[in-house]
């Protein structure tokens, strides 16, 4: 290997790793302007500190939702019951549409896996229904993320070891897929997937 080759992996590794820690260090910078006593206070206590200490409702959703999903460290959310019924009492309606928004935004960027965390602990969700909107939703994923079988073999199989013995939510999972298979024209989903999970 050539040192220029060298030194560009090098680079390459630098700007991972800076960037890797930016990302971390951000989360850390709100949790950290926090209480000693915040990651053990209950929910509508985060979501109070949260906006006492100014954070705006964009933000707010995008926080929560990543401690709902495990990515913010030691902090957990698991009560968007609460949560909402909280944001929508003590901060009034436009600011509760700004939050449930960026919420909505955030949770469709999710992969599959996330978002069945995210939906078991929503308070807008049926439990009983969350497999099969999961399956409904999944065939926009497909096409938005222009996903092939192997991908979507993957994601299916991780959603599937995600469940455990959880054999309701998955099923319906594969039913509501289905039907939203079915509802595209041809030449939407490739044809290996609609072949193989739109029957």
């Amino acid at each position: 290997m050539s040192i220029q080759k060298i030194l560009l992996v090098a680079v390459a590794v630098v700007m991972v790793s800076l960037s890797s820690c930016k990302s971390d260090s951000a989360e850390d910078a709100t949790t950290s302007r926090m209480s000693k006593d915040f990651a053990a206070s209950a929910d509508t206590v985060k979501v109070r500190m949260l906006i006492e200490s100014g954070m705006p409702m964009d933000s707010l959703a995008m926080y929560l939702c990543k401690a709902a999903i495990g990515e913010v460290k030691g902090v957990s959310i698991n009560n968007f019951s609460d949560v909402d019924a909280y944001i929508y009492m003590n901060r009034g309606e436009k600011e509760y549409e700004l939050y449930a928004l960026a919420m909505d935004d955030y949770t469709k960027q999710l992969p599959l896996v996330s978002k069945l965390k995210l939906y078991k602990k929503s308070a807008l969700v049926d439990p009983d229904k969350a497999g099969y909107q999961l399956g409904l939703e999944y065939v926009n994923d497909v096409m938005d993320k222009k996903l092939k079988i192997g991908q979507v073999d993957r994601e299916i199989a991780d959603f599937r070891q995600a469940c455990g013995e959880d054999e309701d939510t998955y099923n319906r999972f594969l039913k509501g897929f289905a039907l939203g298979i079915s509802t595209r024209a041809a030449g939407e989903i490739p044809q290996e997937v609609a072949a193989k999970y739109g029957k």
